[in-house]
């Protein structure tokens, strides 16, 4: 049984950022995504700050700083999806968020109310793990007082879905909210476990 439901933040339960500025400005290159990626990785493990990780973006798209930040700074909340959150989970299971950061962007971007719908928060800069390493999402897990196997994991990038089902979690590859909505409810048609 189903008792806890976990998030992915960055293009899950806020969209835009890092990512979209790569896909826009590196799309076929694959070596320079990768050395984005890269980037992201050291940032989002605390190892560079988030002026220098926005100063290695900038530099390898050939691109000014503010047009970076145009990207890593618009962040906006999914509404749709913290509404169901509110009314169709949080009633029923434990709530968390997993998210590879490089600093504290969850509460900047939802908001207080919004925060306060979920039991756990890790942020990969505050345990110095990333996804898909296993100790994070079994870090969420112990955090959120269940079993790994009782937590469905959900995310926008499908190799840390891999990650969360190589520690036994089920997980949800988010495309947008509705497949997502779907493969929930079909998910949790035998609803938690009192």
């Amino acid at each position: 049984m189903i008792k806890a439901v976990i998030f992915d933040f960055f293009g899950v339960l806020s969209l835009r950022g890092s990512e979209s500025f790569r896909k826009t400005h590196f799309k076929d290159d694959k070596e320079k995504f990768s050395k984005a990626q890269e980037l992201n990785d050291e940032y989002n493990r605390g190892i560079i700050g988030y002026d220098d990780f926005i100063h290695g973006l900038a530099k390898l798209g050939e691109v000014a700083r503010e047009e970076v930040l145009e990207f890593t700074e618009n962040y906006q909340p999914n509404s749709e999806l913290l509404d169901y959150i509110k009314t169709e989970l949080k009633p029923n299971y434990k709530i968390g968020i997993i998210s590879n950061a490089g600093e504290d962007w969850v509460l900047k971007i939802l908001g207080k109310e919004s925060e306060d719908l979920f039991d756990d928060i890790v942020l990969s800069y505050k345990v110095g793990l990333i996804k898909p390493e296993p100790a994070i999402y079994e870090t969420s897990a112990c955090n959120l007082g269940v079993n790994e196997e009782e937590c469905v994991f959900i995310d926008d990038i499908l190799r840390y879905c891999q990650g969360a089902e190589q520690v036994g979690m089920n997980s949800i590859w988010y495309q947008d909210f509705d497949s997502f909505k779907a493969d929930m409810d079909r998910l949790l048609a035998a609803g938690p476990d009192n």
